[in-house]
């Protein structure tokens, strides 16, 4: 293979999977970089590791890259999919955010697992518009590292994380705030529902806040419009 052919065949490649990973990117879902799971970072690395050794290794064929990459992106397109349908899996997969701080207490033991020093903390709060931590009423460790600070007099939340999702009771929620499935249900009947119904339920300073699931009537009804 001549020098010419080199160059030409190098252009063809990083134009085919530059499109590959456009195609790719597209169908995985993604988002912005700070909200990318573990999950997604191993995905990514990967295919840029395949991508790598293609375009500087001209002699082997292009399609085992191209076979390598679908097989990661349908992958991820099916895990991604069971995540939705469960929370136990996509705990696994993605983690769960961690509260630091609660009604303006801060978790020490949760900093310590995080390995989150005080000076993250501290840069945080300033970041959000804190000076201390008894103006939080909530701080949230989220999956993507960031943490997320809603302060007090802003926030209607009584807990940050949902006590139903997507119609299913979220018992370890519900423990730690120590109430049962029978105050939970007391609360539903209020509003003349069933937590299968409900697609969220928030707890807040007004009560149990809920958003009910789409059914396929209401949605073929909403297209329809």
């Amino acid at each position: 293979m001549t020098m010419m052919e080199e160059v030409v065949s190098l252009i063809v490649r990083c134009i085919l999977f530059y499109v590959i990973i456009i195609v790719a990117l597209r169908i995985m879902g993604k988002r912005e970089v700070g909200e990318l799971s573990v999950l997604d970072i191993v995905v990514y690395f990967v295919m840029s590791e395949l991508l790598a050794l293609s375009i500087s290794d001209l002699t082997e064929p292009p399609y085992k890259a191209i076979i390598a990459i679908v097989v990661l992106v349908l992958l991820q397109y099916s895990v991604s999919l069971i995540c939705i349908k469960s929370k136990k899996i996509r705990d696994f997969f993605e983690g769960r955010p961690a509260i630091m701080i609660e009604k303006g207490k801060l978790n020490q033991k949760v900093m310590l697992q995080q390995r989150y020093t005080i000076d993250d903390l501290m840069y945080q709060l300033r970041t959000a518009g804190c000076s201390t931590i008894d103006e939080v009423e909530f701080a949230l460790l989220e999956n993507s590292g960031t943490l997320t600070v809603l302060k007090k007099g802003e926030c209607c939340l009584n807990y940050p994380f949902p006590l139903i999702s997507d119609g299913k009771i979220q018992y370890q929620h519900l423990c730690a705030i120590s109430h049962s499935e029978k105050w939970l249900l007391q609360q539903c009947q209020k509003q003349k529902k069933k937590p299968e119904e409900i697609f969220i339920g928030l707890w807040t300073s007004d009560g149990l806040w809920t958003m009910d699931k789409q059914t396929k009537t209401s949605m073929k009804m909403k297209k329809s419009r």
